[in-house]
């Protein structure tokens, strides 16, 4: 019988970008439940799985025909599918 090789697999190579609002960036319980369910799309609820995950902040706004700065109200998304 062969000997089990006790080095780990390697990364699986896949990198993911995710978007993300302020508010929940700055919220550490709110982020780490859209952590777990990144990790859960790709198979795993408690690691990353050796996925790269870039996260960006993003922010909206509309400028008025006034030329005035106004934030977009973000409201929930339904999930399809």
């Amino acid at each position: 019988m062969g000997e089990l090789n006790p080095q780990p697999l390697p990364p699986r190579e896949v990198a993911v970008t995710v978007h993300v609002p302020g508010d929940i960036l700055g919220n550490l319980e709110t982020f780490q439940k859209v952590q777990a369910s990144i990790f859960d799309r790709f198979g795993c609820g408690n690691c990353n799985s050796g996925i790269q995950i870039d996260w960006r902040r993003f922010e909206e706004f509309v400028v008025s025909p006034d030329l005035e700065l106004q934030p977009v109200l973000t409201a929930p998304q339904l999930r399809v599918g």
